[in-house]
């Protein structure tokens, strides 16, 4: 009988330690930034995301997601990769490429830190206009910018 009762008690226990809160539900539904060769590594939650500008394709996030961010940025080959998801979905890599570097790379999408919050997404490295990329440019990919706007997170940022 104690066996029988200590089972179900290890049942249940089991079961409430598996439930997930609503606001945790609702995160995977939402946009953030991991590190692109390890995705289960977050390196940004969406609530710190505070905007993103859709024309010039910069992120506003606060101070502390944007050091998170420096501090992931490589000087030397393999450069990090920043990974763009939405709903558990990779929507986009971008690359830190340090500004010393000399190769040509249009098929990619890059990523450069700026000011104290701000993380600037670029077709190709060095920046390139859109005639020169190669590559499939998704940084106005319809899921995010939905997302961004449903959650009043579509901001213009003078720069």
């Amino acid at each position: 009988m104690k066996t029988k009762k200590f089972l179900f008690l290890l049942v249940l226990l089991a079961g409430f330690n598996n439930c997930q809160k609503d606001d945790d539900l609702n995160a995977n539904h939402k946009i953030i930034f991991c590190n692109a060769e390890n995705p289960r590594e977050i390196i940004v939650n969406y609530n710190d995301i505070i905007g993103y500008d859709s024309t010039n394709y910069i992120f506003r996030v606060d101070e502390s997601a944007w050091e998170k961010i420096r501090n992931q940025t490589t000087f030397d080959p393999p450069y990090f990769k920043l990974g763009v998801v939405w709903d558990n979905q990779m929507i986009y890599e971008a690359t830190y490429i340090p500004g010393y570097v000399s190769t040509g790379y249009y098929d990619i999408i890059t990523f450069m830190p700026g000011a104290p919050d701000l993380i600037y997404m670029i077709l190709g490295y060095p920046g390139s206009t859109a005639e020169f990329f190669s590559g499939e440019d998704l940084r106005n990919d319809s899921r995010l910018i939905n997302q961004l706007k449903n959650d009043n997170k579509l901001i213009e940022i003078e720069e």
